[in-house]
């Protein structure tokens, strides 16, 4: 398995007596992306301390929206210092869970390049169809947590065919000596024989 389970990233904002829990779930990361210009200009937003973007990622990844309120109202109240440092720390470290997650998952490093709204549209779409997990949990479910599942996953599948990492790792050699022949990498010159001895040829 290439994803290592870690619990999902919660990160906590105080801003005087109120906390908020901001969480890098799936929905979160949705409702950000779908924002004008996207996570990226959230990024921009939020390295240069705008209100506009700080309040995107605490109302779209706090865990508690009522609360989340209750902290913003409480922060128009205080003087800004009080507030955007730790904002600012919070929403950067959400966003870099988010981006970390979705830069190590949306493509491998033969597969092409794909949009974060699609890489999210598709974990959506195989949490809920290959893993069975209801709309609900795969919305409240982190991106590393998805990705981790699905690793799980598709390695139970891969040992159900009869594959295991020791098999992957010899067809990886075989595909490298193929190549390095001068021959076609894919050719599985040992199963080509088997076919063989069995047709009687």
């Amino acid at each position: 398995m290439s994803v290592a389970l870690q619990p999902a990233a919660e990160i906590p904002l105080r801003c005087g007596e109120y906390t908020v829990t901001l969480r890098a779930s799936l929905r979160a990361a949705v409702a950000l992306e779908a924002l004008p210009g996207g996570i990226a200009s959230l990024w921009d937003g939020v390295a240069r301390q705008t209100l506009t973007a700080l309040y995107a990622v605490i109302r779209a990844a706090a865990t508690d929206k009522a609360e989340a309120d209750r902290l913003l109202t409480h922060a128009a109240r205080v003087p800004l210092v009080q507030f955007l440092g730790p904002a600012q720390a919070a929403s950067l470290a959400l966003l870099s869970v988010v981006l970390d997650t979705a830069q190590g998952e949306a493509s491998a490093p033969t597969g092409p390049r794909i949009p974060l709204r699609q890489f999210l549209t598709d974990l959506f779409s195989l949490a809920t169809s290959w893993l069975h997990w209801p709309p609900s949990e795969v919305w409240n479910a982190s991106l590393a947590e998805i990705a981790a599942a699905l690793d799980a996953q598709a390695d139970r599948e891969l040992r159900l065919a009869g594959i295991t990492p020791e098999t992957r790792s010899d067809k990886t050699e075989q595909r490298q000596a193929n190549i390095a022949a001068g021959l076609d990498p894919d050719f599985d010159l040992a199963a080509f024989e088997a076919l063989q001895a069995r047709l009687g040829v």
